[in-house]
């Protein structure tokens, strides 16, 4: 099935956006958040959650080839160049035992993109 998703949009003048969350599994373990970003763009992807089985991943432009796996990474936090210019999808997730059960996360992810 289709992962969700969100258009990310800043504020005029700003460089981060904040956007907030609730997974819960089986049938909503997953969400993207879309963000338009420039090649040689930095963007920093922060999340604060009190969930130990709720990550993120960053897919670029036309891919599912994750720049960042916070599964693997075990990092809340993610920073760093943009390969490509295009949309680029921040997938917050449920691991697949914590989506199973049935768990859920609140979830607050910042946003950021400077040049």
């Amino acid at each position: 099935p289709a992962v969700p998703s969100t258009t990310v949009t800043f504020k005029k003048g700003a460089s981060s956006a904040a956007v907030q969350g609730k997974l819960q599994g089986p049938d909503a373990d997953a969400r993207d958040f879309v963000v338009r970003a420039g090649a040689g763009q930095k963007m920093t992807v922060e999340m604060q959650t009190g969930s130990s089985a709720a990550y993120f991943n960053v897919l670029p432009p036309g891919s599912e080839e994750a720049l960042y796996r916070g599964e693997v990474a075990g990092e809340p936090r993610w920073s760093g160049v943009l390969p490509a210019s295009g949309d680029y999808r921040v997938r917050v997730f449920l691991n697949r035992a914590a989506a199973r059960q049935g768990k859920s996360a609140a979830y607050t992810l910042k946003i950021s993109v400077v040049n």
